[in-house]
Formats: C-alpha cells, structure tokens, sequence
C-alpha cells in the first residue's frame, strides 16, 4: 500500500503546573531545563506546547513575571490557560497581564479545533466552574467545529466533573458535539480516563513532583485516534505510535484504526535535534518490517495487514535508531477485530471514574500521590 506525506497529527507538548515561587527553587530549574529539551528536539516537530494553569504558586506578580521569562525562551508557540493558584491574589488580572490576556480563545489546526478553557469563571474565589458568556462562547465553538468537520479538543485545569455548577451543562456539551480528548493538569500525576467517547488526559505536576522523574507528556491527534505518553528528562530520540490506536484508547470502534481489521496503516511520530534515520515496526514476535519515512516528516509508516492476525489483543512495537546509533521504541496493544465488532467496557459516570489505571510503559504508574487523591494535601 503506498504511503502518502501525511499531515494530519496535531501534537503538542505539555508541561505540567508549575507552581513556581522563587528563581533558585528546583521546579523554576526543572522548568529551564525542560525548556531547553522541548527547544532542542521538539521544536518543528509540535504544533504547540501548553501550560495546564497553577503556574504561579501564589499567584503573586514576582511569580508571575518569573514564568513569563522562562516561556519568553520557549521556540514553540504555547499556549496557557489559568489555574485556581494563579487567582490566589483574588483575580486573575496579573495571570492576565504577565502571561494570556485571553482567558477562553480557540485555536483551528488542519482537522481540529482546540479550545483553551478558564475553569477560574465561577466568579467565587475558590473552586471551578464555567461562567455563562465562557457557556455561550463554548457551545458556538462546538458547533462550530461540528459545521466545519472538525474534531474539538479541550484544554481545562481540571477535570470536566470539578467544574461545579457548570459541569452538567460542559459534559452535555461534550457528549452532543463528539469532543475526543480533554487535556488538563491540577491533578500532579499522569493518569488516562476513556468514558468511551472522550478520552481525559492529566499530566503530573511540574512544580509539586510526588511520583517518578520531572518530565513533559507528547499528545497526538491523528485521524480520532487519541496517542499520549510522558517524556522524562534524559536521553533521545522520542517515538510515538499515533496510529492504530492502543486499545486502552479506543473511543470509535467504528473506525479501522481503532478495532483494527483488514488492511491499515501503522504511523509513528518521532523527535530528535540529529533526526530519525531508521523505523522498524513487528506484531507479537513476527519478524520485524521496516518502515518508510511519510515523505520529508518526522512520521514513519508501513502497511499491516491484519488478516493474518487472530481477533485479539496483539503488542505492536516500533523501533526507531539515530545517525549516531541512539535507539528508542514504543509499543501499544491493538484489539484485532476482522468483523468490526466490539464490546465496549462497562463506563461509570463521570470522567475520572473511568481512569485506565497504571500503564508503566507510558508513564502512568497509578501510585496517585499528589492533592487530589492519596497524597499529602499541598
């Protein structure tokens, strides 16, 4: 089957809450140096890069000022959205001058629309929520992208369920206009929930680290399939397989690139300062293929036929190699289905209710330390 260059995977990175507070502490560091890495291997290869909000600790203009500074050396275009921290002075009028004057805005990238949330318009000064005109503006949006054909994603500190009042009517929204991924922090560890239609992403704290490695997690859209996985500081190349998707990841099993069956394609995203010069990609323990680069990007693709392959769960791997002999892999399971049909599993209410749980290879490691769950309140 041959391969076109295709341009269709939106991807971002995302640094978790900051909470800075002074210039000499380890997360303002931490920050700098994830800063440099997202510069050196990932600039050209992310559409943008997000801050999830709590970026100032308290929420004072020293806090703030010193954010500005460490983005103004970001090469990647970012994009913030507020936090309950960054209203602890009572508004968010320095969050608005130092760093996004814009509290809810949206962007369109190729097939999706990406729409930046403030779940700070409850007009309280403490908790969530979504205030009616942000209401009005978010059902337009969704339409919006409905008329237009696009897939919307949201970004929002927290989980759509935390938003108080507001909650029923931004989870009715979501469901009526197809939203297939929120992406948010407040939480301070990774975790994945799939309600079997949206999937909900949390990227562990930058700034209030209680579980593993300082890091940033990739996020790819490709064609509905939803790819996430955390990136910790150290060495390169990065891969990604973006599509088919993971099983744990399926919320269309309609599509043949999420209930895999016949032939399809498979697709990995990769990011290095030197570049990628080899991919190789097996089923199970089959012998490995090489793949082709998708054209002059930093995807790399092959043909899978499935057919040979028994309605199930199959691992799917790809390895990728550098110039100068630096390796990395990335593996998913696949849920192999030539007749098309799928048993979708028995979703709770809510959204966080439905987490995946651990998954070592993508950075979860379900332990759930931090202030929301197990941890030590901060």
């Amino acid at each position: 089957m041959p391969l076109h260059d295709y341009s269709n995977v939106l991807s971002w990175v995302h640094f978790g809450d900051l909470h800075i507070t002074h210039r000499d502490e380890q997360n303002y560091q931490d920050f700098l140096m994830l800063i440099t890495h997202a510069n050196t291997n990932l600039a050209g290869g992310v559409d943008f890069a997000v801050l999830p909000g709590d970026n100032a600790e308290d929420g004072t203009e020293e806090q703030f000022l010193l954010v500005k500074q460490a983005v103004e050396r970001l090469t990647i275009p970012i994009e913030i959205i507020p936090g309950d921290h960054d209203a602890k002075a009572g508004s968010l009028d320095l969050y608005r001058r130092y760093l996004e004057p814009e509290l809810w805005r949206s962007r369109s990238i190729s097939s999706y629309r990406c729409l930046f949330l403030n779940a700070r318009d409850n007009g309280s000064l403490k908790g969530f929520g979504i205030g009616p005109s942000q209401i009005d503006w978010l059902a337009r949006e969704l339409q919006q992208a409905d008329a237009s054909e696009q897939w919307p994603a949201l970004f929002v500190h927290a989980y759509p369920s935390e938003l108080g009042s507001s909650a029923d009517t931004v989870q009715a929204l979501m469901r009526k206009h197809r939203v297939i991924m929120v992406d948010m922090g407040h939480t301070h560890y990774n975790e994945i929930a799939n309600d079997g239609r949206t999937i909900y992403a949390a990227t562990r704290s930058t700034g209030q680290i209680e579980e593993g490695p300082v890091g940033f997690s990739i996020i790819n859209l490709d064609d509905g399939v939803v790819s996430w996985k955390f990136k910790p500081l150290g060495s390169w190349p990065f891969v990604m397989i973006t599509s088919p998707a993971d099983q744990a990841f399926i919320i269309d099993p309609d599509q043949p690139e999420q209930a895999v069956r016949g032939v399809t394609k498979v697709r990995a995203k990769t990011w290095d300062a030197l570049g990628v010069v080899s991919a190789m990609c097996r089923i199970d323990d089959e012998p490995w293929q090489p793949m082709r680069r998708v054209g002059t990007s930093a995807t790399w693709g092959c043909a899978w036929d499935s057919s040979g392959s028994a309605d199930g769960i199959h691992r799917l791997m790809v390895h990728v190699k550098t110039a100068d002999g630096r390796e990395a892999s990335d593996a998913i399971s696949v849920l192999v289905s030539q007749s098309g049909s799928y048993e979708m599993p028995i979703y709770q209410p809510g959204d966080d209710a439905n987490a995946i749980g651990a998954y070592p290879d993508k950075g979860i490691l379900g332990t759930q330390l931090g202030p929301n769950k197990n941890g030590r309140k901060w």
